[in-house]
């Protein structure tokens, strides 16, 4: 049975003899009353704390569970982003080996050029030294016999082929002088 305070306090008793003593059965009426109030006054708040520690513990819940999303999603972000960076990071690798590689073949295909044309211009200037050599000596034999009671033109015998340009210009520079012909010599 469910009473209310104002339930307590009025309800009424028959009389009898030798009954109670009716301003003690209302002192205590008032006082079941009051306790009663009191104590659903009390149940009334610790319901409303309760509510309110439940709605908390929900709250706290709800943030436990979008805290654990957000970490779990902040663990899957950095897999994605250190898989990215390792991706890209291998690709910048490829790429330098890709551009060292291309460079140093140009490096070689140059150098190979580089070797042919000193080898060409080697040959070049061999090639113009006998040429200007037999050029020489075809020239001094003609001198010699157009000359041939001079002592000092009696034909020669060139052992020692001109070995640098500067061997040639002692040549040339004796060539004029023995025939006299000094223009176009800058030390006669």
């Amino acid at each position: 049975m469910d009473l209310t305070p104002n339930e307590i306090r009025n309800q009424t008793f028959t009389s009898s003899f030798r009954g109670y003593h009716k301003e003690e059965v209302e002192a205590f009426k008032e006082a079941a009353a009051s306790a009663l109030e009191e104590a659903k006054v009390e149940i009334l708040k610790l319901n409303e704390e309760r509510e309110t520690l439940k709605q908390h513990y929900n709250d706290l819940k709800g943030l436990e569970d979008t805290i654990r999303a957000a970490v779990i999603e902040a663990q899957k972000s950095a897999e994605i982003i250190l898989s990215n960076a390792k991706r890209e990071a291998e690709l910048v690798i490829a790429e330098a080996v890709r551009v060292r590689d291309e460079a140093l073949e140009q490096r070689r295909r140059r150098l190979a050029e580089l070797d042919a044309k000193i080898e060409e211009f080697q040959f070049a200037r061999r090639s113009f030294y006998a040429k200007l050599r037999a050029d020489i000596e075809s020239h001094m034999r003609l001198l010699d016999s157009m000359n041939p009671e001079l002592p000092e033109n009696r034909p020669r015998e060139y052992k020692n082929p001109p070995e640098s340009g500067d061997d040639i210009d002692k040549i040339v520079d004796q060539f004029r002088r023995d025939t006299g012909n000094t223009e176009g010599n800058p030390n006669g």
